[in-house]
Order: structure tokens, then sequence, then C-alpha cells
């Protein structure tokens, strides 16, 4: 799986690895991050179920099915969890819902991803459901699901496609390494592509 660390989140998509639109990180320069997720499906106003699943998900990525109608009105993760998560070894966090203390966030250069930010905070019901597949962003996904986030957003790979997608991918990367030999040569890149 390390090899993943010499693509980019582009790259991963173009080669088949399925985006999480609308997915953000918090981290304007958001270095490449991978893991295997550990999913969790909550609603809008209960972050103790997440705040639980830290000491569970040693070298894993979280990723957090938000539900109910106040998921973009609601925090379920912030600054004290994001810390608690980088002490505990947690690769990064997606939350297909709201985050805040982004300022702290930043600070500790945690890698949180997320649909948008809030400043008001749930509940520790500790009521939701841990390792179920769930609907994150329209994508399915499962425990064990390998999860990669940089600065452009969020892409999920099951386990037994990777060898094709790693594969896909190194080809992706070679074709962009001749057109921008051929760019840096003066060649326009409407005549590198063809396009009439």
């Amino acid at each position: 799986m390390n090899i993943l660390k010499n693509f980019s989140v582009p790259n991963l998509c173009d080669a088949g690895a399925k985006p999480l639109n609308g997915i953000k990180p918090i981290l304007e320069n958001q270095k490449l991050v991978f893991g295997e997720a550990i999913t969790v499906k909550i609603s809008y106003n209960d972050w103790g179920t997440l705040i639980k699943t830290i000491s569970f998900a040693k070298n894993k990525f979280i990723v957090a099915e938000v539900v109910g109608e106040g998921k973009y009105e609601t925090a379920v993760w912030g600054g004290l969890a994001s810390l608690n998560a980088k002490i505990k070894g947690v690769r990064g966090v997606v939350i297909d819902g709201c985050v805040r203390d982004v300022e702290d966030i930043k600070a500790l250069k945690f890698p949180v991803f997320a649909k948008n930010f809030c400043p008001n905070a749930g509940k520790p019901l500790n009521l939701g459901e841990i390792n179920v597949a769930v609907n994150c962003c329209g994508v399915i996904v499962e425990p064990g699901d390998i999860i990669v986030g940089d600065c452009n957003g969020v892409v999920v790979i099951k386990k037994e496609s990777l060898p094709e997608i790693i594969e896909n991918a190194k080809n992706i990367k070679e074709k962009e390494r001749k057109i921008r030999e051929r760019i840096l040569r003066g060649q326009d890149l409407r005549d590198v592509l063809n396009l009439e």
C-alpha cells in the first residue's frame, strides 16, 4: 500500500478510484495521506460515537456518514478529537458533515476532510454504529476500504481493486510526464492532445 505515496488523488481518481465529491481538506496544503477505513454511522447531533472510535483506529482512516436534517448545521468533530486522534496514531478523518475548531485542526496539522464547518456541536450520545457499510457522498465505503486524501480531496479504493488502480495510475503518470515534456519543449497542450 505504500506505493500510493507516489500518486496524487487526481492520479488515483483518473485511474478508477471513487471520489468523495464535496469533501475538502481543512488544511489547504494537505499532503497525501492514506489508510484502511474504519467506518462510523452517526446522527448529526452525536459526536460521542466518533470519539469512541478513536480508540480502535490506530493506523486507520475514520470515515463517518452523518445522517439527519441537521448534518450541515452541527459539528461532530473538532480540535480535541483531532488532538486525541493524532496522539493515538489515526491516519485521518473523513466527515460527510461538519467539523469545527478549524484553527486547532490547522495548528495540529491533523488530516481532517469534511463537507463543511460550523461552530455549534452536538452531544456525546454514543448511539451510532462502528464498522458498518456507510454512504459517504453517494459512495458506499466498507470497513477495510483504502482511503486516500490530499489537498485535492478524497478517493476510496476497494482492496481487491488496488493492484489494477495502481497499475492504471502508473500508466497515467507516465503519460502525463511525456505530455509535460512536450509542453516544456514549446508545444501547445491543444496540439499534444490533438484537439481540433
